[in-house]
């Protein structure tokens, strides 16, 4: 079974406040920001890390750059099973409706066959 790549979206706003989803705008700042949430990495995955923007404001008297850090890692075993199971359940209903859409193909050619009688 081959592990799949998860993407794992940082929360500093759950881990510092509501302020860390916004980028400091001076560059002073910036670092101390980025420290913090290279440091919600795991070692092993930080060359990974990368921001995602969402939303950009931009007005007379202000502007703000909203952003989400996320990085890659193998899926658990804990996720490869549920990922598995869903999977299965997935083709499981696929066949289902197959089996069902036939069925109702194979009725409709036996009442069109069978009506005239």
């Amino acid at each position: 079974m081959t592990r799949k790549t998860t993407t794992v979206v940082l929360d500093c706003e759950e881990e510092f406040g509501p302020e860390w989803n916004w980028m400091p705008k001076k560059l002073v700042d910036l670092v101390p920001w980025v420290e913090n949430y290279l440091d919600l990495v795991p070692a092993e995955y930080r060359d990974s890390a990368a921001f995602e923007t969402v939303a950009f404001r931009d007005s007379r008297k202000d502007y703000w750059l909203n952003v989400k850090v996320h990085y890659s890692r193998p899926e658990t075993d804990a996720e490869m099973q549920a990922r598995l199971a869903d999977e299965e359940a997935e083709k499981l209903a696929r066949e289902k409706l197959q089996q069902e859409k036939l069925q109702q193909e194979k009725l409709q050619e036996l009442k069109d066959r069978f009506s005239d009688r």
